[in-house]
């Protein structure tokens, strides 16, 4: 595995939430036909990649993560998702590592070595899309080896969103951002009817930015295009985000992904500075 960079924050449990698939109309939808082993060429499975864009000194540092090629219903956008993020926080000055398609132990070692590169205090950016699922008020962002049998096995085979925010808190006292675009959709093998839809809801602590594709409670959608819903409307963002105040990057998002999903996603984010924050400084 290669060496990488890390850095802090904004949690967007992000990337579509509906796999594509082809089906009878006739035919009931059996979930374990939704089952996509990761394959490419001799190799068997398609490997984890992880890439660093550096900007030497730069005390804004991000961690970017796409699966999308899950063995239980994969994802069509979250590599896509990630690719553009990081050019996005690239052009705004982040040095960013960009990690795809991880497994459950490649993903500890990339949020652990995040961890360790996070400067004391500095702007940390935390991106995830992909899938994500809730149990007891808890978030968790699933690896691409998500045959998960049940509830019970996802604080074992899956990485918690609370978790990754608090470490990010305890290590940098400065700006942490974190951005989740992941959906409830067939997230995992062993989902049983009736399980709550989307992401419980975060509090976020002093100094911190929490954004979720859709409310708390609520799936996201894949978006029909190259990109996921929230995550495309956040690229529009981010292009005019310098200088102007978080919050109101992330408010820009909101109605457009409302009008093109017909009121049924809503973006969601919480905030609490104790002063203006905006990437680049505030005028």
């Amino acid at each position: 595995m290669k060496q990488i960079l890390t850095f802090f924050v904004i949690a967007l449990l992000v990337g579509g939430c509906q796999s594509p698939q082809t089906t009878d109309l006739n035919t009931p939808i059996d979930n374990d036909s939704i089952i996509k082993p990761r394959t490419i060429n001799e190799t068997g499975t398609i490997p984890s990649e992880i890439v660093q864009h550096p900007v030497p000194n730069s005390l804004q540092k991000a961690l970017v993560i796409g699966n999308g090629d899950y063995d239980y219903s994969p994802l069509q956008n979250p590599v896509n998702d990630a690719k553009a993020m990081t050019d996005a926080l690239f052009n705004l000055g982040f040095h960013v590592t960009r990690a795809t398609n991880l497994d459950h132990q490649t993903m500890k070692n990339v949020v652990e070595d995040f961890k360790n590169k996070l400067s004391p205090n500095g702007i940390a950016l935390f991106y995830f899309s992909g899938h994500g699922a809730q149990v007891h008020g808890e978030n968790f962002l699933l690896p691409v080896n998500n045959d998960i049998n049940g509830e019970d096995e996802l604080q074992k085979k899956a990485i918690s969103a609370q978790n990754v925010l608090a470490m990010m808190k305890d290590v940098n006292k400065g700006v942490n951002l974190l951005v989740l675009d992941a959906c409830r959709n067939n997230p995992y093998k062993g989902e049983k009817r009736g399980t709550p839809r989307g992401l419980a809801r975060m509090e976020s602590p002093r100094g911190a930015l929490i954004a979720f594709a859709a409310a708390p409670g609520q799936a996201a959608s894949d978006g029909d295009g190259y990109n996921g819903l929230y995550t495309s409307h956040l690229l529009d963002a981010l292009k005019n985000a310098k200088h102007k105040r978080i919050e109101d990057v992330f408010m820009e998002v909101q109605s457009p992904v409302v009008d093109k999903s017909n009121g049924k996603q809503e973006p969601w984010y919480q905030a609490s500075f104790r002063k203006p924050f905006c990437i680049g400084g505030c005028f």
